[in-house]
Parts: structure tokens; sequence; C-alpha cells
């Protein structure tokens, strides 16, 4: 069986399928072209799987580079006899042969890797091809050389040609899904469509061989890729035998570029000249033009691993040395510059080393250690990259270990104080501490006699008060930094502290204008990785206008690799009220929170415990936030305490729901969190289902007053309209936050407003019920069972008809009464149901 069609695993290629059985019932025969590995063997046979056995019989002979080197070799087991054959000879051979087989059935041939067949055999196929009384099915492969006759089958339109391009993104995700019986998350099937380009061959195997060595791993219900790219042996076998016969100076060439690729032009030619142009005609390297710069790839990732891993020791050396040699400093990244050094086993630029170290710690921790011990031999300051590395390894005793023992060798005032504060820092993010490492923090500020070292440590500070849910002091401590200093790695945190602390305290406008700001990233501490992209995204968050677009200048997608894109991403899907997507990135980024730093853990918990509830699964819930109770570290805070009310209404338990809502809000009231306090506020006026409760109401007009959030004033202001009843109203605010991509509160809003309006004989009912309709079909919400209408018998036969398209002529040659007759009931209708047209029937006569 091919390799996609292992069951289920076939359907990425489905419309492909369809293109190809429609040409080949339709007389012409097909030809199937594309690389190799991209299926198309697997496609030939999924559709001749398709043809019924009363009506065809499918032949299958295969092209291979042995029957090319015999006349007629793909046919000789068709043929039936030996010798030499002239053309009429075999075709008359294999016309009788084919007839034979089918009897009284179409007979269909089908000739795989037809760029293979001999000329004798080429010829042979054409003819075949003009003959109406088979069908032909070809497949070649793409990018080699085909004789005149193979071309002519498509070019002059004997058959029609399909190109099978690799599978794009979403294609890769489902054959992954097959493959594994389960959902991949998605920063893997990223990586092996990285990898693979697409290709199904290569996937396929890969997949295979993760499983197999336990590579692929199941976490949160997804599956996980964990660790570099190692090369499946099938597909390493293949690319050995592409690379054998070559000669040494090739060979350098395809070694140098597997060791730092893209290398410019000029460094590999210094390293293997007059070699490039022959490796690109074979397909092994392929150049791009970028910034009047021709750079070298090779034309698979997977090649590059399997030359690494077969490349001799001496060779590695000999080549990562000559190309330090012909890179200049503004040469390649830190990062491939640092793996040369450590190839070269020459003398290393420890701050090479401890640069390349902090750009890969999140990625790739075992390299991130390699790095920073070996630059640690030569600078104290490599600890502190190398503590990162091996927390993100899970080994978080021994980080201690590392900074301990480096601080103690210090010889220095400055690089103890900077261990120190480092230890500080990982006393709140890996022991998880928030509280010790600012008491920490705080008896360090003795030591701390520079200005400039008092600004890197009050910098630190304020983050971990920020993580330590004690927000107003964060934002106090982070301005008088700001206010005293204009630069240094103590202004960058205290700027990304601020923007953080600003948008939990409502002033989100300032907060995404301070965010907006890259400027001081490369000047934050070492021990603080990938935290600027996130806690900028995160300040964004609130003042979003519309959440259907994305976030300021750097939008949550465009986070760097990690659980903050899944984290922000499923939140504001969550907002949005599209559960299912919230819910399928909320638990990738539980799992990619639960190691490392673990920076937003608890949100990331909450967050997914929140979803769950509201799809009342109550018991997953608690199980997603039972590890985060005893967790100390949290930006906003009071969310498991709103997890747990969200919980608790999901069982029926209105009154532990609100028990555990006044909690939340206290915590947000005591960190000075108004966006936050504001938030919890609007979702516990919706617990009661007598309404919103007067003191709810009041505190929430009293905390809106200092938010400038356009969402959450809009949602806030929804609530308190419930209090004063008025059906429009409420049918309005229901607008505006349909318009800021609210649905669910809208839709909730808009549900208030058709049934106040329904009482209150109000003339937007209908504009109320028409929103309702639409905002159900956008969440997936069923609508309720059909009530009475009062409508007269024959008043409901003409909405129907209406709703259902016709014209009001229609409609009276259906009844057999006058136009007029129509006109008159319809007017009737519309003045009960309280709408404008027939365009607003459909969802009032659902609902």
């Amino acid at each position: 069986m091919p390799y996609d069609l292992v069951p289920g695993t076939f359907v990425a290629r489905e419309q492909e399928r369809k293109q190809v059985l429609g040409a080949v019932l339709a007389r012409k025969g097909a030809a199937v072209v594309g690389p190799a590995g991209v299926g198309r063997t697997a496609l030939l046979t999924a559709v001749t799987a398709q043809l019924g056995v009363a009506r065809f019989e499918v032949v299958w002979t295969a092209a291979t580079e042995a029957s090319r080197q015999v006349p007629f070799g793909v046919f000789r087991g068709l043929l039936g006899v030996g010798g030499r054959l002239d053309h009429g000879q075999a075709y008359g051979l294999l016309r009788t042969e084919l007839a034979r087989r089918a009897g009284r059935r179409t007979p269909v041939l089908v000739i795989d890797d037809v760029h293979h067949l001999d000329d004798a055999s080429a010829a042979l196929t054409l003819s075949l091809a003009g003959d109406g009384n088979l069908r032909l099915v070809v497949s070649a492969q793409s990018g080699l050389p085909a004789s005149d006759a193979v071309v002519a089958l498509w070019k002059d339109s004997y058959l029609e040609r399909f190109d099978i391009a690799p599978f794009g993104l979403a294609d890769t995700g489902r054959l992954v899904h097959a493959l594994m019986e389960g959902a991949a998350a998605r920063p893997t099937v990223d990586l092996l469509h990285q990898w693979t380009g697409g290709n199904p061959l290569f996937l396929t195997e890969l997949v295979r061989h993760g499983r197999a060595t336990r590579r692929l791993v199941s976490a949160g219900g997804l599956w996980w890729w964990r660790g570099p790219l190692s090369v499946p042996p099938r597909l390493a076998e293949l690319f050995e035998r592409e690379l054998r016969g070559l000669d040494p100076r090739h060979q350098d060439a395809l070694g140098a570029v597997a060791l730092g690729e893209p290398l410019s032009l000029p460094v590999l030619e210094a390293v293997a000249p007059d070699v490039v142009e022959s490796l690109e005609e074979q397909g092994l390297l392929c150049t791009v033009e970028i910034g009047g710069q021709i750079l070298v790839r090779l034309d698979q990732p997977m090649l590059g691993a399997a030359l690494r891993h077969r490349l001799p020791r001496l060779r590695r050396r000999r080549l990562a040395a000559a190309l330090l040699d012909a890179c200049t400093p503004s040469g390649p990244d830190p990062v491939t510059r640092a793996r040369w050094q450590l190839d070269a086993h020459g003398p290393v630029d420890s701050a090479l080393l401890i640069r390349a170290a902090e750009t890969v710690c999140r990625q790739d921790p075992e390299l991130a250690c390699r790095f920073a011990r070996r630059a640690l031999e030569r600078s104290s300051a490599a600890a502190v990259p190398l503590a990162h590395a091996l927390v993100e390894l899970g080994d978080t005793a021994q980080a201690r270990k590392v900074l301990e023992r480096t601080r103690e060798a210090a010889t220095t005032p400055s690089g103890r104080l900077r261990l120190a504060t480092a230890l500080a820092a990982h006393r709140c993010w890996a022991d998880r501490d928030p509280a010790g490492a600012a008491d920490e923090l705080v008896a360090l500020r003795a030591e701390a006699t520079a200005p400039s070292a008092q600004a890197a440590l009050d910098g630190v500070h304020a983050l971990v008060l920020l993580f330590g849910g004690r927000t107003g002091a964060a934002a106090r401590l982070a301005e008088r930094v700001l206010h005293e200093a204009s630069h240094g790695p103590g202004v960058a945190a205290a700027r990304l502290a601020l923007a953080a602390s600003l948008a939990l305290t409502g002033r989100t406008a300032d907060a995404a204008t301070l965010a907006e700001d890259p400027s001081p990233d490369r000047a934050l501490p070492s021990y603080l990785p990938d935290l600027a992209p996130s806690l900028r995204a995160f300040a964004q968050l609130w003042p979003a206008s519309d959440l259907r677009r994305p976030i300021g200048r750097r939008a949550v997608h465009g986070l760097p690799p990690g659980g903050e894109g899944a984290l922000l991403g499923g939140y504001l899907q969550w907002v949005r009220g599209l559960r299912t997507d919230a819910m399928a990135r909320l638990r990738e980024a539980v799992v990619q929170q639960a190691g490392g730093p673990r920076l937003f853990l608890t949100e990331a918990s909450s967050w997914l415990a929140i979803c769950l509830a509201e799809e009342q699964r109550p018991d997953c819930a608690e199980q997603a936030i039972a590890p985060c109770w005893a967790n100390r570290v949290a930006v906003v805070p009071g969310q498991v305490h709103r997890a747990a009310a969200v919980i608790a209404a999901a069982r029926g338990d209105t009154a532990g729901a609100a028990v555990s809502m006044r909690a939340a809000v206290d915590a947000a009231r005591e960190a000075g969190c108004w966006a936050v306090e504001a938030e919890y506020l609007t979702y516990a006026a919706w617990l009661g289902p007598a309404g919103p409760p007067p003191a709810v109401l009041d505190r929430l007009a009293e905390v809106v007053r200092h938010v400038d959030a356009p969402r959450l004033v809009t949602s806030a202001e929804a609530v308190l309209a419930l209090a004063r009843g008025a059906g429009t109203e409420l049918l309005d605010h229901a607008v505006r936050l349909d318009a800021l991509g609210l649905s669910t509160q809208a839709w909730r809003l808009a549900e208030r407003a058709a049934a106040t309006l329904q009482q209150q004989g109000g003339s937007r009912r209908g504009d109320a019920v028409v929103l309702v309709g639409r905002l159900r079909e956008r969440l997936g919400v069923a609508p309720p069972p059909a009530q009475p209408v009062a409508l007269t018998t024959r008043e409901v036969e003409i909405a129907s008809l209406a709703a259902g398209g016709l014209s009001d002529r229609a409609i009276s040659h259906r009844l057999a009464v006058s136009v007029r007759t129509v006109e008159s009931h319809l007017t009737r209708i519309y003045r009960k149901l309280g709408v404008h047209s027939r365009r607003d029937l459909p969802p009032v006569l659902r609902g």
C-alpha cells in the first residue's frame, strides 16, 4: 500500500483525485506530474481504485533506470516474448494482451515514472495514447529530462496534465493528524512543514520516525515534536544515493552549506570553488538573490540534517575553520558563527557564544547549554544564559547551583550584584516565589551604589512585583526608574513593567503607546528571555477597538516561538466567543507554559478552564486550574478565582459562583487593576438570573470611569443599561458590542433586547431578532425550540413562502389569491412580527 494511502490519510488529495478520475472517465486519460515524494503513485492508486471492475481492467507497469537499458523494457512483462521487436510488432502484441485481459471491459494502462522510458517504449506509449479503445494514465517526476514522445503526451493534449504540488500547511496538519490518529500542536505542524517542505513522503517517514524514537510525544491532548531534526533511516538511504559518487570538492561545498545555510556565494566559493553551479544543476543546491547578495542553501532542509549527521569530525573541523576565515565580521548571525567556533575547536569569542546562547535558549536549550558552558570557561557572564537554558530543560536546581557557584567566585562587586539579581529572578520565575524575590531585591539595593546599578535592580524589581500581582507597586517603581534614568537594562525592564501595569490599571491608551516602542528590547537582562514581545502584546489586549483585526504593529501572531502567541491568541478568540478555537490555542499555551520560566502559566490554565466550563465541562475545567492554586506567579490578579466562579456557574451553583467572583474582584481591586476589575464585574453582572445586583452595578459605574479601553467600557455600559431595561437602548449596545467583535456579549444583550421589545411593543423587535439570529449562527448556538407565533394559518403559509424567496406574484399563483391579498397579508405579518421586509423573516420564523 502506498505510504499516504493509510486509511484516512489521503483526504488532502481529494480534489486532485476527483479531477484525475474525471479525466479518465471522460475518455481522455491523465498525466500526473510532480516532484519526488509528492505522492504521484499514491494518487494513481487512489484513482484506479475508484474505477469499477465491471467496466474497467487496470493494468500496472513501472519504468525504472534498469528497464531504460532495454528496448520496450517497461512492457516486456506484458509482451510475453523476448528478442528483438520493431514498433509495429510490439504495438500489436501489447494491444492483444490488454484486450485479452480486459475482455468486454475497457483496459486502463497505468505507467508509473514515464520519465524513465526508453525511446522505443516512449514511442509505443505515444501510439497507445491515440488509441480510443483504452485509457492511459501515467506519472512523471518534474524537473527531470524526458523523451520528446513522453512530453508530447500532454503537450499535444493526448492526456490531460495534472501538476501535483507539495502540501500546504493545512494539508500537512491533516496528514499528520491522520498518521498520529490525533491532532498535532500548531508549532509542531509548522516545524514538520518547514523541515519537509510539505513533501508527503518526507512527512510520513518523519512522523513514523518521530513515533519510533519518541520525539513525538503527547501532552495536553496534542502531539509535540521534542528535540532537533533527525533523519529517518529510509530517507537517509535516499539521500545517500543522491550523494553517492560526488568528489571531495562537491562534498566540501555541500558540507559547508549544511553547516551554515544560507551562505553568501563569495563565502561558499572561498571554501569550495568552482562547484556551486554544478550542484545547483543537480538540484542539490538552490540560490536566491536578496538585497543584491546571492545566498546559497540546500534544496531540501532534511538533506542538511543528513549531511551534518554523516560529516566526518575532521572534515567538519576543517570546513568550520574555513568558513570562519571566509566570513566578514558582519557575516552570518551569531548562532551560526558560534556553531562554527565550537566545530572548529579553536579560540572562541565568549561574548559571541553568550549572545548565541541567549538567542537559541527557548528553541534549542541543549545547544544553548553547549554555547554557555564553553563561554563560561572564559567569562562568568555566561552563567546567566546557562542557568536559563537549564531552566528550559527542567533542571532548576542545577541552574541555581550554577548561579550560586559563579556568584561566589565573582571577583568584582558589579559581577556579584549581576549574579545576585539573576538569582532573585530565578527565585521569582523558576522557584515561583515572587514575594521572596522582591525581598531579595530590596536587600540588594544596599549593594547597588552606582545609579545605573540601582536602575537595573529596580527595573527587575518592577517586573517581579508585576508578576507577583502587585500591579500598583510595580507601576510606581517603574515610573520612578523612568524618571531617574534614560537608558540601560533597568529602563528597558521598567518600560515593560509600566506598559503592562498601565493596561491592567485601565490606562490602556498610554500602555499601547509605551508597548509599541521595541527599542529597549536588546537592553533587557538576559534572564528575561522573550519577555519584551510577550508583555508588549499583552499590554495591547485591552485597548483593542476591534478584536477581528491584528493588535498593534506587532500582532499576537508575530510573537516569538513559545506559549505567548497561543495564549494571547486563545484569549482573543475566547473574548470573541469562538471557544472551540480558543480552547485549541489555550491547550497549546498550557503545555508550552509548563516549561521554562512559566511566565503566564496561571493565565493559560485559568483561561482554558473558563472555556471548558463555558462548554459545560466543569470537571475538566477544575483539573485545568488545580495546579494554579499554589502558583504565586501571575500577571492578572484574581484569574484563578474568576475561573472557579465560571466552573461553579456551569454546575448551577450560583451562590458559589458569586463568592468566587467576589474574591476575584477583591484581588483586582487590591492590586489597583481597574481594567481587570471592570472585566470581572461585567461578568458578575450576568451571573444572577434576576439581573445584575445593585452593588455590582454601583461598583461597575465607578470602576469604568477609570478605564479607557473601548471594549471594556462598551461591555460595562451595556451591563449598566440592563438595569434601566429599555429595549431600544439594549439593542443599541448589542450593535456596538457586535461591531467590536464581542459576539457572545452582543448575543446575550440582543436576546434581552428582543424579549424586552416584545413585552414593551417596541418597533425595533425585528432588528433585535435578526441580530440574534446572525449572532447565533456565528457562534454556532442552536436556536431555541420554536414558539407559537400569533399568525393565522394563512399568514404562516404566506410568511413561509416569502421567507423562502418567492415574490408576491409567485405566492399569489401558488395560493390562487390576488397579489393585493398577498401584500395585505404581508403588511399584517410584518406588523405582528416587528420586522420591516421579507429579508427579516427567516430568522424570526426560526426563532
